[in-house]
């Protein structure tokens, strides 16, 4: 106990030693104050020395700091070394931080430093560490971006590939009452009053989700609102669903296995599957008489009763019509799956689905993957042989798309609401007027009251009050603001162009080959093609059979192994790409309004590249983004924002409908119907070819159709080509199904005849 009460005196001897030697707070300010007055005192000293000599020598020695201050040069050298050691301390702190927490995975090439930094935020918060103000704002923002990519499907190859339940994580749901089970015997969904958040968004508020047996729904709405959520909480089974419906979604492309494409697709038929499989093992243990062989062969004959009720020998001759019908030739269905390209494999898992059939299938934008052959096919299968007592929901752009294929709409609505409508777009859209005047009073009538509400109750909290006038109203969430969404892109064209001469863009007897790969596009022979500001078609054709390449032969972007290619000297080309080629050039970092401005340094000031690129619907946060770090919608309106500054005699448009919504779809359209230039596009949005296939007067125009290396002229338009396009794909599926029901016959014919050998008495062995 001495010695402890020893060093306690001897401590606190020196800690009241060491308060007595340290300044205080007041007589510190005064130090300073002092220091400062002899610094002024001496600099004015100087200032005031007689003489040329003196004045120069008194110069010398004087300097000017950071914040321009007049201060001599040993002044200077002090500040210089304490900063010195407030950067050498600020180091250490750093470099002690970066120890304590775990060492982020390398970030991907071309990752903006943003992300960059959320990610190593996102590891420290996962570590336990600290986070100061400004980590836990970036945290957020991070978070909120991640949920929005998954929301719009742009999330890297191994988030894409992730189970379903993790590409979920970070989304809230929340039911009426813990959620009421579904009833197990139902035919029908209904949920009510459900909500969905991301981080830092609501999706959906108090919605109302009820999809009838039979009926095909195309879910539609604003870009980020939460469609695509929905379909995975409704394949993941969050939200109730009857145990008695089968869920299936279509958003991924099937693993590149080294199986037949026809195999994996077979395999989707899991009953079907699993009745071959007990087959097998049941002619196995026929054959080699083990185990009680007379309730075995009982069995036997009753799976092949039921694989001849289930039709599971004609399954070969469905799987063929459907992928012949997606387009899909014999070569490819007999290949492996691992040689298909991934825009391939994604017709794989369609082709799965439509053979399996689910009770509930639900499709996230089917046909971004498809060419304009495989889209009308798709049309006519969803409406004429998909199963009646099945039900559908898709998510999709595709105007015609949705008119074709679906019986009902369900409309997200701007402030988290599901509203349904019987019929098409066209139908929808003859009272979207009237709706929107609707909601626009509803927001004012609402706000009106909330307001009231609130001057009756001012210490309520903002929940609570908003919980008040929905019980007050008996609506289940407030109206917001209607959405001022108005999207131009209009393109003018050179005064005059199509008169003025030269303005060409010319293939003649033009031969283009890549290496030579099985199965793949070859290239093109004697080629003859020449577009003008007189142009206006749309070019169509299988995918593989050459579209992009000749567009790119026309620009100038390839060049002709034979022939030749020009283009005229003055001719001014408004070439769009689906990979945005055009923002290649973009410098790291360079935002929207940094590429613009750049581009075009007669465009004036950043505010007008800004109004520009808001014209084109490019929401104003995006503006001031890297480039690189924009959607495929954001960097679609930007290169179409720099092809409108050109004022081109000609545009030539790979796939331009590809990234956009509906009401931007319906905006470059009426774009291309105004341009007074010329116009070569391809693309597989039915809509915008049939705009294209007519004239000002709606006589039908010629189409372009790529086909057997070379490029044909259909003059009987659109609807033309898609009679011939219908005619030829039943000859080819009737083919395919023909020699696969013979197949299927032989099959069972040799099943009965092996089951009368298995199940025969055996002789007696001698």
């Amino acid at each position: 106990m001495g010695k402890k009460d020893s060093s306690d005196a001897k401590a606190k001897k020196a800690k009241d030693a060491k308060k007595d030697d340290a300044p205080s707070k007041s007589s510190k300010k005064a130090s300073r104050a002092a220091a400062e007055a002899e610094r002024a005192r001496a600099v004015e000293d100087m200032l005031d020395c007689g003489g040329d000599d003196a004045s120069t020598a008194s110069e010398s020695e004087l300097t000017t700091d950071a914040f321009g201050n007049t201060i001599t040069k040993q002044e200077a050298a002090q500040k210089d070394e304490e900063a010195a050691v407030r950067a050498a301390a600020k180091a250490r702190r750093e470099a002690k931080a970066a120890r304590s927490a775990p060492e982020p995975a390398a970030a991907p090439a071309g990752r903006p430093q943003w992300l960059i930094d959320y990610d190593k935020v996102k590891a420290k918060a996962a570590a336990g560490g600290k986070l100061s103000g400004k980590e836990k704002k970036l945290l957020k923002r991070g978070e909120a971006r991640e949920a929005e990519e998954a929301e719009l499907g742009l999330t890297g190859e191994d988030a894409d590939a992730a189970p379903l339940d993790a590409r979920l994580a970070g989304f809230s749901l929340t039911l009426p009452g813990g959620g009421a089970a579904a009833d197990d015997r139902g035919v029908d969904v209904v949920v009510k009053g459900f909500s969905i958040s991301a981080p830092e968004k609501p999706l959906l508020v108090n919605a109302d989700l009820t999809l009838s047996r039979g009926r095909r729904y195309g879910l539609i709405g604003a870009n980020g609102r939460g469609k695509s959520t929905l379909l995975r909480f409704l394949a993941a089974r969050r939200l109730p669903v009857p145990a008695s419906l089968d869920i299936l979604l279509v958003e991924q492309e099937v693993a590149a296995s080294g199986g037949r494409v026809l195999d994996e697709v077979l395999a989707a038929d899991e009953t079907r599957a699993a009745l071959l499989d007990e087959e097998a093992t049941l002619f196995a243990a026929l054959e080699a008489a083990s185990g009680d062989v007379a309730a075995a062969a009982a069995r036997l004959a009753a799976v092949a009763d039921e694989l001849e009720a289930t039709d599971a020998d004609g399954a070969e001759a469905r799987a063929r019509r459907i992928l012949c019908g997606l387009g899909f030739t014999e070569r490819m269905v007999e290949g492996p799956v691992k040689e298909l390209s991934g825009g391939w494999r994604m017709r794989v898992s369609l082709a799965r689905a439509l053979l399996a059939a689910p009770r509930l299938l639900l499709l996230d934008e089917p046909t971004n993957h498809l060419d304009l052959d495989a889209v009308l096919w798709l049309d006519g299968y969803l409406t004429s042989s998909f199963p009646a007592t099945s039900t559908l929901l898709t998510v999709s752009h595709d105007r015609d798309f949705l008119d074709e294929t679906c019986t009902d709409l369900v409309l997200l609505t701007d402030d988290g609401g599901l509203e349904y409508h019987r019929g098409g777009l066209k139908r929808l859209e003859a009272g979207d007027a009237a709706r929107r005047a609707k909601r626009a009073k509803d927001f004012a009538l609402q706000q009106k009251a909330l307001k009231e509400e609130r001057a009756k109750h001012p210490a309520l909290k903002a929940d609570k009050l908003e919980a008040r006038l929905l019980e007050r109203l008996g609506v289940a969430r407030l109206a917001e603001k209607p959405r001022e969404y108005a999207v131009d892109f209009t393109i003018e064209a050179p005064e005059n162009c199509r008169s003025l001469p030269g303005l060409a863009a010319e293939l003649r007897r033009v031969g283009f080959a890549y290496e030579a790969k099985s199965g793949a596009f070859r290239g093109f022979e004697d080629l003859d093609l020449c577009v003008t500001p007189s142009t206006r078609a749309a070019l169509v054709g299988a995918n593989g059979s050459g579209k992009s390449t000749l567009l790119k032969l026309l620009t100038g972007a390839l060049a002709p192994t034979s022939g030749d290619a020009s283009v005229g000297r003055n001719l001014v080309v408004g070439y769009y790409d689906q990979h945005f080629s055009e923002l290649k050039k973009c410098a790291s970092g360079d935002s929207a309004v940094d590429f613009l401005l750049k581009t075009y340094p007669s465009l004036g000031a950043a505010q007008d590249a800004r109004k520009w690129l808001g014209k084109f619907g490019l929401d104003s946060a995006r503006h001031v983004m890297p480039v690189k770090d924009l959607s495929g919608g954001q960097k679609a309106r930007v290169c179409f924002a720099s092809i409108a500054l050109k004022r081109p005699h000609v545009l030539i448009l790979d796939e331009p409908t590809n990234h956009l919504d509906l009401e931007s779809v319906d905006a470059l359209i009426r774009a291309l119907e105004a341009y007074e230039g010329g116009v070569l596009a391809v693309s597989h949005d039915a809509a915008l070819v049939d705009a294209l296939g007519r004239d000002a007067d709606g006589v039908e125009c010629p189409l372009y159709v790529c086909r057997d290396s070379t490029v044909v002229l259909e003059r009987g338009g659109f609807a033309k080509y898609k009679r011939d396009l219908d005619a030829a794909a039943q000859k080819r599926e009737a083919a395919a199904t023909a020699a696969a029901t013979e197949r299927a016959a032989k099959r069972a014919r040799d099943r009965r005849a092996k089951l009368q050998r298995a199940t025969l008495p055996k002789p007696p062995k001698k």
